[in-house]
C-alpha cells in the first residue's frame, strides 16, 4: 500500500514533465524542405500522377524539383510559390515567351 502512495504522489510530476516535453516538441518542431512526389501529392492534395504530370510538363528540374540518384524530391517551398502565383512560369509560358522574344 505504501508503494501505491508513492506512486501515486509522483503522477503531478510525471504529468508537469509531460507538459514540459510537449511544450519542448511544438516550440521545436521542423518542416521539412524536401518531400518525396507521394508526400507532394498528400501535401497539395493531387494524385501522385499528377504529380508525375507537373513534373513532366510544368515545373522545371532544378527549380521545382531534383533527380538525385534518379529519385525525385521536390523543394517545398517553390510549390508553395508555384500554388500561390499560379503556373505564370510553366515551362511552356517561359519557352512561349522566349519565342516571342527571338522574334
Amino acid at each position: 500500500m505504501e508503494d501505491f502512495i508513492k506512486i501515486l504522489n509522483e503522477i503531478p510530476k510525471i504529468s508537469a514533465q509531460l507538459d514540459e516535453l510537449i511544450k519542448i516538441q511544438k516550440e521545436e518542431k521542423i518542416e521539412k524542405k524536401w518531400l518525396n512526389v507521394e508526400e507532394t501529392a498528400h501535401y497539395i492534395g493531387y494524385s501522385k500522377d499528377k504529380i508525375y504530370k507537373l513534373i513532366q510538363d510544368e515545373w522545371v528540374e532544378g527549380v521545382h524539383y531534383f533527380k538525385p540518384s534518379g529519385r525525385v524530391i521536390i523543394d517545398k517551398n517553390k510549390i508553395d510559390e508555384w500554388i500561390k502565383y499560379g503556373s505564370s512560369n510553366s515551362v511552356n509560358n517561359i519557352v512561349n515567351s522566349l519565342m516571342l522574344d527571338l522574334k
